[in-house]
This record gives structure tokens, C-alpha cells and sequence, in this order.
């Protein structure tokens, strides 16, 4: 790939990401939790409610440092426990609780309100936003991994209604 197409790739992505970024602090401000702290009660939420704080750091593309710091806060207002892993004494096990998975059901029905959330994609067509997103998967996968891919494609909070 020339370095053109290297720049404008990076430019385009950077940019998204930004952009994305802007429309996930609205969440922020009416929940009171960062984006990455909303992004911790979805993997929660999607991985049977219990991860390893590496698990998290996995998932959340965190290095294991700052999933210490993010847990912190949701910890403190109640919205995950933390407990010793009952094989591995030494190792922690992070739970969703129950009013981690009220304010999560309601971050997951202000975004089906959203028509803007991600991005404001209303002027691509069903076939092109399908394009767009299995271009994404096959270079995740290649990044990630097949595994990683499979894990974000399959993703469902449980017990959330998505209709």
C-alpha cells in the first residue's frame, strides 16, 4: 500500500473515531459514566456478567493499568462487584450487578433512540453499512484475530430486548 493510502486510511479512521466519540459523551453526561466505563458494563453484559479484569483488558483493547482505574468508579457507585476468582484466590473476578444491568438496559435504550448513534449514517444504504462493516470485521481480524472478530460480531447484552 503507497503512503497515500496508508495517510488517508489513518486520517479516515482517526477522524471516525473522533466523530463517534463526540456522540458517545451525550451518553456520558446523562449517565455519569465515561465511555470506556459504559463500554466495561457492555462486555460485562455480554460475556454471561462476569469477566477477569484481563479478560476485560483484552476485550476493551485496555492495557490492565488503565481497566484498574476504570473499574474503580464502578465499583464505588455500585455498579459491578469485585471478588476473589474461587479457583485462583490471587485473581480478581469482576461481576455486572444488578444496578449495573438497570443502568446499562437504560444506556442501551437511550442509544435505540439515537438515530445518530455511532455516526450519522442515514445517507448510506442497508448494503453499504453491511459493506462497510465486513471490510472492518476482515481487518480486525487479521489485527485481532479471528476469535476477537467472531466474540464483537456475535455480542448481546443478555436479556436485552433488541427489536
Amino acid at each position: 500500500m503507497n503512503i497515500l493510502l496508508k495517510q488517508q486510511t489513518l486520517l479516515v479512521i482517526r477522524a471516525l473515531y473522533f466523530c463517534m466519540e463526540k456522540k458517545w459523551a451525550e451518553l456520558e453526561r446523562k449517565f455519569k459514566l465515561t465511555p470506556a466505563q459504559q463500554h466495561i458494563l457492555f462486555l460485562l453484559g455480554t460475556h454471561n456478567q462476569k469477566l477477569s479484569p484481563t479478560q476485560i483488558s483484552d476485550l476493551g483493547c485496555w492495557h490492565l493499568s488503565t481497566v484498574t482505574r476504570l473499574l474503580k468508579p464502578l465499583k464505588e457507585k455500585g455498579l459491578i462487584e469485585i471478588t476473589a476468582n474461587k479457583e485462583q484466590l490471587r485473581y480478581k473476578c469482576v461481576t455486572i450487578s444488578k444496578s449495573g444491568k438497570e443502568v446499562l438496559d437504560q444506556i442501551m435504550d437511550e442509544v435505540k433512540e439515537m438515530e445518530q448513534f455511532p455516526l450519522n449514517m442515514s445517507h448510506l444504504s442497508e448494503n453499504e453499512l453491511l459493506s462497510f462493516l465486513e471490510y472492518g470485521q476482515k481487518i480486525l481480524g487479521v489485527q485481532k484475530g479471528d476469535t476477537f472478530r467472531k466474540m464483537l460480531i456475535e455480542a448481546r447484552v443478555e436479556n436485552y430486548d433488541y427489536a
